[in-house]
């Protein structure tokens, strides 16, 4: 610890005095070590289909509640003769051939209400029960084993449609989105800074024509590129990883470059140009170190939102190859299943969790790496 300077300590000691921001980051990156161990927290291949035989002993038979609806209606025409009669048949022989009367069909129906109205050239009946229907509840055998297939011993968070464990398809799937995330909040960091500095440090012409042509490049169409990408090269990784990366350094190189014309007009600038140092060596030397706050605050909003953006690519059916663990292809797929609320819960809660301790980071982070005092009104 003795490369860091003493700002540097005072930050990072205000950052784990924050106790909700600390244990936020100790659970990250507790997460994060489940993941990468996968094979050992999760020995169950994620792309291997369950054997529906294993399932036997967990079905659960089928109870089927039936109402016995007792409700009937019919038409009388003006000489009484009854038609159009809807209604179990022990009613209809009780009703007859003609109809007397509502008072009449009541004495012979007392457990019935009878209700007539009259229309144009013939009378609606309505025969509605003064007790209420009763529920006959009886029980079908087990069914077959049909994925997707609910929790059970073997199984904790059940198996998707295709017949995987969806344990598995999370953790793994997690694995990936925090690789991913890492790399794509890393490249957005490297690209980011360079713009950034190039535009800031020497600005004129540099600025200018690097500052348009950020603006062309962050109006292009962000999802019609990714598709037209995966239809032409494929969907993998390593394309989407650098489709992705080549829009993500934008909202960095924004900050960065008023970090750079903020601190190149400061005197130790100034001293070091005096001193003939070379502009990569003020560069990275002198003014960046000054300016890794942004940086550092970002990261953790930027690897949120790498996460949640890969999620939402799986969930269009626009982001990694079929077959490959996603906590948002386990989302599209309860689309299909309305049912199958494990399908929801699981991934949906893994994807909660790691997003909003990611936040909580970040928000730790922009405190403690804040220049202006904490104060507060008495």
């Amino acid at each position: 610890m003795a490369f860091i300077s003493p700002l540097t300590k005072r930050r990072l000691a205000a950052f784990r005095r924050n106790r909700r921001a600390w244990w936020s980051f100790l659970a990250l990156a507790a997460v994060f070590v489940f993941c990468l161990a996968a094979e050992v927290t999760c020995p169950r291949d994620p792309r291997a289909v369950v054997d529906p035989k294993t399932l036997e002993p967990y079905r659960s038979p089928a109870k089927v509640r039936v109402y016995d609806a007792r409700e009937a209606r019919f038409s009388a025409a003006a000489d009484g003769e009854v038609y159009d009669f809807e209604g179990p048949e022990e009613i209809r022989r009780a009703v007859g051939a003609r109809f007397a009367g509502a008072d009449a069909l009541s004495a012979a129906l007392g457990g019935y209400h009878v209700r007539a109205t009259p229309r144009d050239g013939y009378t609606r009946v309505f025969l509605e029960p003064k007790e209420p229907a009763q529920a006959v509840e009886t029980e079908l055998p087990p069914q077959p084993v049909a994925f997707p297939f609910r929790p059970c011993p073997g199984h904790p968070f059940g198996v998707d449609a295709g017949g995987r464990d969806v344990y598995a398809r999370v953790v793994y799937g997690l694995r990936i989105a925090l690789l991913f995330g890492l790399l794509l909040a890393g490249s957005g960091l490297v690209f980011g800074v360079v713009v950034g500095a190039v535009e800031g440090y020497f600005g004129g012409v540099a600025d200018l024509a690097l500052q348009r042509f950020t603006e062309i490049w962050s109006a292009l169409p962000f999802l019609y590129v990714m598709i037209f990408l995966g239809s032409t090269l494929g969907r993998s990784f390593g394309v989407l990883l650098v489709s992705y990366a080549v829009f993500n350094w934008i909202t960095v190189s924004y900050y960065m470059r008023a970090e750079f014309l903020r601190l190149r007009s400061l005197p130790f600038v100034d001293a070091a140009k005096t001193l003939g140092f070379s502009h990569l060596r003020i560069i990275f030397s002198h003014v960046l170190p000054n300016a890794l706050t942004p940086l550092i605050t970002l990261f953790p909003f930027l690897l949120m939102g790498a996460i949640g953006s890969l999620a939402a690519l799986d969930f269009l059916g626009f982001g990694l190859p079929p077959m490959t663990p996603s906590c948002g292809e386990l989302l599209n797929q309860a689309q299909q299943f309305r049912g199958a609320w494990w399908l929801v819960v699981f991934p949906g809660a893994a994807l909660f969790l790691v997003m909003l301790l990611a936040v909580l980071v970040g928000e730790g982070l922009r405190d403690a790496f804040d220049p202006r005092q904490q104060s507060k009104l008495e």
